[in-house]
C-alpha cells in the first residue's frame, strides 16, 4: 500500500511539473491599450501611447518591443499601443504626450518593422493580427525574422506557430496600392500566446522526479526482498 501511494505521489508530481512547463501565457496588447481588465498586469502603463522601448512581463517571461525602418535599421522608431481593439504597432513620430503623429502611422505600416526580444528562448504558439482599420481581413504579406532567419508569410488574423527563438521581427514589406485597401496591408499584433521553448534546461525537473521515483522504488523493493530472506532464514 505504501509503495502504491509513493508511486502515485511521484506520478502526480511529474505530471504537474510537466504541465507547468507546457502551459502557454498570453500577451494581450489590445487589453493593455484599451485598459481592459487584466491589462494592467504586464508591467507597463495602460492606455494608448508610444515609447522608443516597451518591456512587457507576464508569467516569468519578459519581452521588449521596439520599432525601426525596415530598409535602414539604424533609423529607430517607437513601439506603439493603439486602443480601439487594435494592439501593438509602430509609430515614427510621437507628440509631447506620447501620441502618434499622424495617427494613421500607429500600426506596422509600409517600411516599418516591429522587433520583439524575449529574455529567454520561447515558443510562440499563436499570433493574432488585426489590420489598419482594426478588422480581421488582410490582403498582403509580411517578413518574419526569427534569430536572423527570415521568411515571407501571408497576413492572416490568426497565425499559427510554432515559432521558436528569442528575437522576432515582423516587417511590413507591402507597398501602397490603388487597387487594394491599404488598411488590409497594414497590421497590429493583437495578442501573442507564448510558452517556454523545450530545452535541456527545462527538462530536469520532471526527469528528476522520474529518477527519484525509480531509485525510491528500487530501495523499497530491496528492503522487501531482505525482509522475505530474513523470514525464510528464521
Amino acid at each position: 500500500m505504501f509503495i502504491k501511494s509513493a508511486a502515485k505521489v511521484i506520478l502526480v508530481t511529474a505530471a504537474l511539473t510537466g504541465s507547468s512547463i507546457a502551459n502557454a501565457i498570453s500577451f494581450n496588447f489590445e487589453a493593455i491599450a484599451d485598459n481592459e481588465p487584466g491589462g494592467n498586469t504586464y508591467g507597463v502603463a495602460t492606455g494608448e501611447y508610444g515609447s522608443p522601448s516597451m518591456t512587457f512581463s507576464q508569467g516569468g517571461i519578459n519581452v521588449t518591443a521596439t520599432g525601426y525602418n525596415t530598409n535602414t535599421p539604424s533609423t529607430e522608431y517607437n513601439a506603439y499601443l493603439d486602443s480601439g481593439d487594435a494592439g501593438l504597432g509602430v509609430c515614427k513620430t510621437l507628440t509631447r504626450d506620447s501620441q502618434c503623429n499622424p495617427g494613421s502611422d500607429d500600426n506596422v505600416t509600409f517600411g516599418e518593422s516591429l522587433k520583439l526580444v524575449f529574455d529567454q528562448k520561447v515558443e510562440i504558439t499563436t499570433t493574432t493580427f488585426v489590420n489598419g482599420s482594426h478588422g480581421t481581413s488582410f490582403n498582403g504579406l509580411f517578413d518574419l525574422s526569427i534569430d536572423g532567419t527570415s521568411t515571407t508569410e501571408t497576413l492572416v488574423h490568426s497565425f499559427a506557430g510554432p515559432l521558436i527563438g528569442t528575437t522576432f521581427i515582423f516587417s511590413n514589406i507591402n507597398t501602397a496600392s490603388k487597387l487594394i485597401s491599404n488598411d488590409l496591408r497594414e497590421f497590429y499584433i493583437n495578442t501573442l500566446d507564448v510558452k517556454l521553448a523545450s530545452a535541456p534546461s527545462s527538462v530536469p525537473i520532471p526527469a528528476a522526479a522520474w529518477l527519484f521515483g525509480t531509485g525510491f522504488m528500487g530501495l523499497l523493493s530491496m528492503a522487501k526482498r531482505r525482509k522475505v530472506e530474513n523470514q525464510v532464514a528464521t
